[in-house]
């Protein structure tokens, strides 16, 4: 079992905290999505991203949406992407990488290309 210092635990913590905040606006974007592709436009990211998980077999609703932006719960180290999950429950793991700063890190989802910035 390895041990971990105060400041990698704070880094942990706070990449976990700054998921866990994106998880309600993915339902926004989800909700946005629908009444884009309801209302004709859907040539608009959000109605885009709903077309994408309906053509992975999701049925994106609002009902299931809302849950699973409640539900999002990342882990340390398996975090997953809060985009992918919402829409339609799909567990694509994130990889991070240190901004430029050195000080941001962000995170990125092969499957969908959402990108995530996380600070200490």
């Amino acid at each position: 079992m390895t041990s971990i210092d105060a400041p990698q635990l704070q880094a942990v913590e706070s990449r976990l905290a700054a998921l866990m905040r994106q998880a309600p606006l993915e339902f926004a974007r989800a909700v946005y999505g629908m009444n884009d592709r309801a209302a004709g436009r859907v040539d608009t990211m959000a109605a885009e991203d709903v077309l994408r998980a309906e053509s992975h077999g999701a049925a994106v609703t609002r009902e299931r949406a809302e849950q699973r932006a409640r539900a999002y719960l990342p882990v340390a180290g398996q975090e997953h992407c809060p985009r992918c999950w919402v829409f339609g429950g799909f567990k694509h793991l994130l990889s991070f990488h240190r901004a430029g700063d050195g000080i941001t890190e962000t995170g990125r989802c092969r499957s969908c290309g959402a990108e995530y910035a996380t600070t200490p």
